[in-house]
This record gives structure tokens, sequence and C-alpha cells, in this order.
């Protein structure tokens, strides 16, 4: 029975890093304050209460008090094209995704906020046909964060903020007969930002967000605990807003998101057998540009575009929980407001790339193909 635990211990890895908050599949829209620009100059805008969990500085810009309300859904599918002559895989679901923000003011200098929002989650189902069913047919995964902050006003330039990250990830998943049953975990972290207006057309945000850490045990047959851990990388957001004419607004983000120290995946039972998955990820960087155009008194459009760098690109380094490789998206949307109530809409589709996987001594040689279709309305009051 060895090869089978072996196996059963490999795919569990697929929760523990499948949406592992990387730009492998961090699926952050139900969090970003401006998805119509892909996220695009999140940490200085002002116009929505979400722009708090990148940057919480940008809430002495906010007033007396914003509320925001993001609600999506995604369509996630994943293919996988064998090389060896075995049956191919596919995978594809249909979620919801959501996300609530409130910023107060205390006094002239200081703002409280508090986020909530689903930061990861997926179910795939790739069956029990395809080439690599005997490490992966079907997965779970539930992410969500609480993040209380406060930003303090320096003075009419200069904004400070800082944070806590109250993290809870619930996974399960199945291989044939042998069943992770589900388990949750909580996880603790903090973020910082800064927020500078240059001038009147100007505006440059920083902010940072700390390494977060999940462990699991998750129960098997025969009274066998499976445990491994989750990660959440650093991520250091770069953002900046600049008023190109009275209409239009041109926003930009860089992001590092430090992946350089995730070598290898450890999994292991309670009675001692355990194998250790190796990754070798670099750090990540992503680019994001976008721009607001006011069309008219009533309505803005919005489109965006964002690169994110791979953190493998060895075929023999890949693995089926996480085929990762560079990462496009493209957004539109557009806003109206009516009395105190702001609508956001937008549209984004994610290009998850092709990636190749030659793994000779598991059996698995082929390439996956992912894209993801976003369609999300966001109401500011």
């Amino acid at each position: 029975m060895k090869p089978i635990f072996n196996y059963s211990l490999t795919a569990s890895a697929i929760l523990l890093s499948f949406n592992a908050f990387s730009s492998g599949l961090f699926l952050q829209e139900a969090i970003v304050a401006n998805a119509g620009t892909t996220g695009a100059g999140d940490g200085v805008y002002t116009k929505s209460a979400a722009a708090m969990w990148t940057n919480p500085a940008t809430m002495s810009s906010m007033g007396e008090r914003k509320t925001t309300i993001n609600a999506l859904a995604f369509d996630l599918e994943m293919k996988f094209d064998d090389k060896n002559g075995s049956e191919n895989g596919k995978a594809h679901s249909v979620l919801p995704s959501a996300g609530a923000f409130h910023v107060e003011q205390i006094t002239d200098k200081l703002h409280f906020g508090l986020a909530l929002g689903a930061v990861g989650g997926s179910s795939l189902d790739y069956g029990s046909e395809w080439a690599g069913n005997h490490l992966l047919e079907d997965i779970t995964l539930t992410a969500m964060q609480l993040n209380p902050a406060l930003s303090y006003k320096v003075n009419d330039k200069l904004s400070l903020g800082a944070g806590l990250q109250l993290s809870w990830a619930s996974f399960e998943q199945s291989m044939g007969s042998i069943t992770a049953e589900q388990d949750s975990d909580w996880a603790y972290g903090y973020n910082l930002g800064a927020m500078y207006q240059a001038s009147e057309k100007l505006s440059l945000g920083l902010s940072y967000r700390s390494k977060l850490e999940h462990e699991f045990n998750n129960d098997l047959a025969r009274n066998q605990t499976l445990s491994s851990g989750m990660i959440m990388p650093e991520i250091v957001d770069m953002s900046s807003s600049y008023a190109l004419s009275k209409d239009l607004n041109l926003l930009a983000s860089i992001q590092f998101h430090r992946w350089s120290h995730w070598d290898s995946t450890a999994l292991n039972l309670n009675y001692g057998n355990g194998i250790e998955i190796q990754r070798d990820w670099d750090d990540v960087w992503k680019f994001a540009i976008g721009t607001d155009y006011r069309l008219n008194a009533d309505w803005r459009l919005k489109a965006g575009f964002s690169y994110e760098t791979s953190p493998q690109d060895d075929p023999s380094m890949q693995w089926v929980d996480l085929p990762v490789g560079e990462q496009y998206r493209y957004s539109v949307g557009a806003s109206t407001s009516w009395d105190d109530i702001t609508m956001d809409m937008f549209y984004e589709y994610a290009d998850l790339g092709s990636v190749d996987m030659n793994r000779p001594n598991v059996n698995v040689n082929g390439t996956f193909d992912g894209r993801i279709h976003f369609v999300g309305v966001n109401f500011t009051f």
C-alpha cells in the first residue's frame, strides 16, 4: 500500500498550493478596488473603500465614511494535453466570490477600516480517467481574510497606515478511494502602507503585506492523518495615479511577490512516512496599467492590463497541483452614480498560459492550459 499512500500525499499538496495566493492562482479580484483596470493603481485609489486592502494609508483620503461591497462570479477552466498517449484532462468550475469594506473617520487625522474578503477559492474535478488521476481527481479550497486597519494623516501630502491580517483557510481533496477530509486553520500577519500626494496630478503609494503560514492536519482512512502547510508570500505594492487631463487618469502598479523562499512542499503522515515535492520557485513580479476616463457627467469608462512573471519555467519542476507560468489579465469596466451610490461593473479575462510538465517518475508528461473569466459589480456608498 505504500505507493498508494505516497500518491495520496502527493495529491494532497494540491489544496496546499493550488490557489496558493501567489501569482500562480491568486484570485484577488474580490478584494481589488478598481477591477476594471486589473487593479492598477489600487494603492492610491480612494474612490472605493476596498483600496484599504492594498494600502491602508488610502483611508485618510476617503472622507468621513465609505463602504464598498464587491460581488463577482468566475469561470475557471484548466486543461491537460497528454503527450504519452493517455487520456487528456479537463477541470472546470463556476463559483461566486465577494468582499466587504468599511472606512470610518475617528478624528481629523485618524481613520479606522475593516475589510473582509475572499482571497482564494476553487472547486475543480479532473475526473478519474485523465493521465494524472493517480495524483489528483478533485479539490476544494476556501480562503478568507479579515483585515482591520488604521491610517494617520501626517500632513496634507503624507498618510501612513497599518493593519492586521486574520486569515482563515479550509480544504479537502479526494483521489480514487482515498479522501483527505476537510480541515481548516487560522494564520496571522500584518500590513503597512504609505501614500504621498506629490502634486495635484500625481499620487504615489507604497505598501507591504507580511507572509502568512497555514498548517493543516487532514484525516485519512484507517485513523491516519496528513500534515502539511500552505503559505501566502510577502507582497510589496508600488502604485501611482496621474491625471493626464481633467477627464483621464493613468493608473499603474508594480508588485513583488516573494516566492524564492518556497523550495519544497513537505507532506507527512502521523506514523512517520512522508514525501517532499521540490518547487524551487523564483520571486514573481506583476506589472499593471490602466485608464479611468470620464465619458460624461454620468459615466466613467475603464480598461486595464497586467502581466505576471513565472515563478518556475522548468518542466521537470512543475507539478499537477499548481502548474505555473506567465499570466496576462485584460479588463474593461464602467461606473455610474446616483444619489450617494456608485456602481462599478467589470469584465476580466485571465490567460494562465501554457505550462509544460515532464515528470517521468510519476508518468506525467504534457501541457496545462488555463483561463478564467470574471464578471462583477461593486457598490460604494
